[in-house]
């Protein structure tokens, strides 16, 4: 496979998964390279890496995030002949952990699955504006914390944590799997219910 090197605006797909795992069935999502490290990731798929005429304006965005030149170079990635997008914002509102340190979190105790993981942080989050437009990177608290009943402000925006693989591609199948935006770690952080299909996204966070 050739090397990918970065440049903004091209349009990528990225398997999903480990990439050394022998599957019958490889997911693909579509994705685009966007600044220094970040990635515009589409709703939209493919078991074969094909994508046909396909028109980026009418594709909506999952999400955006900033990833680790580890995940591009361990990540099977393919450069695609699509126009990219150019009508998009990023967002600048992000979801920063909460506290110094890290802690253990216990996930299906009491049965065969049970499974500790450190996360970083004391437990939740809060709502801070990214502002770079100075050429220094600034932030503002929106919200000092967010409520763990507030769903909404959760589920609309990212961490600010970078991705990495092989915990990046696990969580990209598992939006697909569930066909939405999911974020295992998030759910970690605001210590959710954790679903038995992310057994082997906490097996690769906790390894």
């Amino acid at each position: 496979m050739a090397k990918i090197v970065w440049k903004a605006n091209q349009v990528i797909s990225i398997e999903t998964r480990y990439k050394d795992e022998d599957r019958k069935n490889n997911i693909y999502v579509l994705a685009q390279m966007v600044n220094k490290a970040q990635l515009l990731i589409f709703d939209l798929y493919s078991e074969n890496n094909n994508w046909g005429d396909v028109n980026l304006n009418e594709v909506p965005i999952l999400f955006s995030t900033t990833v680790t030149r580890q995940f591009i170079k361990n990540s099977n990635i393919y450069k695609q002949s699509i126009k990219p997008l150019t009508n998009f914002e990023l967002p600048k509102y992000k979801i920063e952990s909460l506290g110094m340190g890290s802690r253990n979190v216990t996930v299906w105790k009491g049965t065969i699955n049970e499974r500790n993981v450190l996360i970083l942080g004391q437990g939740g989050g809060r709502l801070i504006e990214e502002d770079m437009s100075t050429g220094n990177y600034k932030t503002q608290i929106i919200m000092p914390s967010i409520p763990e009943t507030d769903s909404e402000t959760i589920d609309k925006y990212e961490l600010t944590n970078v991705r990495v693989y092989a915990e990046l591609n696990e969580r990209l199948y598992l939006c697909y799997k569930f066909g939405k935006n999911v974020d295992p770690l998030k759910d970690l952080i605001f210590d959710r219910p954790i679903p038995l299909e992310y057994k082997e996204y906490i097996d690769i966070i906790s390894s």
